[in-house]
């Protein structure tokens, strides 16, 4: 795998703007700074953008409670022509069953991060963690 981007963010809502940024660079970056304006790579990118700053939303709130102090890692890479993201943190434990999206006929605000990764990526899995993270959520997408 060329890694594109692998770096340590603050667990706080105010990184994310951040945090897309340095994914739409790395995505670009995978696509060879292709600048004709290629329309599928750029979708591509978008879709990863968000998902990306979904799973970091989630790790924020439901794995750290928002508490102050936390970090997590961001690992990016292209292998074979599919863009592959790693979420390394040390919150909550969590597995695939917490990736069941909730159902979407109930009227409430939230609780759509995961279905929007389901629906941007094509997988979304916790793998095991490198040493020194407690959880790794992989996300990948064909470019």
């Amino acid at each position: 795998m060329v890694l594109l981007l692998d770096q340590s963010f603050p667990a706080n809502t105010e990184v994310l703007s951040e945090v897309r940024l340095a994914v739409r660079d790395a995505c670009q970056r995978a696509r060879g700074n292709d600048t004709t304006g290629d329309e599928s790579g750029e979708e591509c990118s978008e879709q990863m953008v968000l998902a990306i700053n979904e799973a970091c939303m989630n790790i924020i709130q439901h794995g750290y409670g928002f508490a102050d102090g936390q970090q997590f890692t961001l690992r990016l890479g292209v292998d074979d022509g599919v863009l592959l993201a790693l979420l390394l943190d040390n919150g909550m434990p969590a597995s695939d069953a917490d990736l069941r999206p909730r159902e979407l006929d109930e009227l409430r605000p939230g609780g759509l991060g995961v279905h929007f990764m389901r629906e941007l990526m094509d997988s979304v899995a916790y793998v095991q963690a490198p040493e020194g993270f407690t959880n790794c959520l992989q996300l990948s997408k064909r470019i």
